[in-house]
């Protein structure tokens, strides 16, 4: 059935959910698992309601879209379509709710307000969508979209999870956005809880991902063994390195007096024989505690 849909139908779109950045009709095709989408200016009257009547299933996607939208969702997502632009500085970013809301315009212009400039938000399905930006001198900052992911939550009831996207060329654009779908992939995989994820934060845990379980086991077996032992300590170490070595702010996140910080530290350093001091020993540490106590 399948095929001769699309034999009648050449334009149509084929896929696991309907996308809501497609301004289609889809039909549920219960035999192939897919649903089916089309224009709806492709179709007479009569055969819209002959469709609707063999395959009960359908979605109308056509509020909250437009032809950029579609434009842009054909570019990122499918392999052959045209750039919507030709030039330009853009970065796409990437959200996704814990759960649906059925407020889907309400959700739209809440994430759009999270960005300075005037942005084009798209919503890929039910939970997830991207944010298309284009470098200007005033974009939002991390503290900002943090603090707006808070806001979020306690407006949706549900939290959000956002990959901020790195700005580039749009000769590059696709290329780099299909590596950072499969690192946004990775983050929603690790973290239910709202938080904003960048390259930066995500590649120590993405490269300890990679590794042999074999190795991992070689390269931090006795740092993992004194974690399990004393895990305060471990989450000291890791808590102080977020921190850039700032003991003050450490010891006041973690409730404790500055000595006994430095206690810890002392006593991490004489068991391990690391000097936190020294990058490449800081860094290992770090990866040892990504490896024992997640991101």
């Amino acid at each position: 059935m399948l095929e001769r849909l699309k034999t009648r139908y050449p334009n149509a779109c084929i896929a696991n959910e309907p996308i809501a950045a497609k301004p289609l009709l889809w039909f549920w095709m219960e035999e192939e698992k897919k649903y089916f989408g089309i224009d709806p200016v492709e179709l007479t009257p009569e055969e819209t309601l002959l469709l609707k009547t063999l395959f009960p299933k359908f979605q109308e996607n056509t509020a909250g879209t437009t032809s950029e939208a579609s434009k842009w969702y054909d570019y990122l997502f499918l392999p052959d379509a045209d750039a919507p632009v030709h030039d330009g500085v853009y970065r796409v970013t990437q959200f996704a709710l814990a759960k649906a809301g059925s407020d889907v315009s309400g959700v739209q212009e809440a994430i759009k307000n999270m960005f300075v400039p005037d942005v084009l938000v798209i919503v890929t399905n039910q939970l997830e969508g991207i944010v298309i930006e284009e470098k200007s001198e005033t974009i939002a900052t991390k503290d900002d979209l943090t603090a707006s992911l808070r806001a979020f939550e306690g407006d949706f009831y549900t939290p959000v999870l956002l990959y901020l996207g790195e700005f580039q060329e749009m000769a590059a654009l696709k290329h780099h956005f299909s590596f950072e779908r499969r690192l946004f992939e990775f983050a929603k995989s690790r973290r239910k809880t709202s938080a904003l994820f960048t390259v930066h934060s995500l590649l120590p845990l993405y490269l300890l991902s990679n590794l042999p379980e074999s190795e991992k086991g070689l390269l931090f077996q006795s740092l993992h063994g004194l974690f399990e032992e004393d895990r305060e300590m471990g989450q000291t170490i890791k808590r102080y390195l977020e921190n850039f070595a700032n003991a003050s702010l450490t010891a006041k996140q973690l409730f404790i007096h500055r000595n006994s910080l430095q206690y810890r530290i002392e006593k991490f350093e004489e068991k391990t024989g690391l000097n936190l001091k020294h990058f490449t020993d800081a860094i290992f540490a770090y990866f040892a505690c990504l490896e024992t106590f997640g991101g």
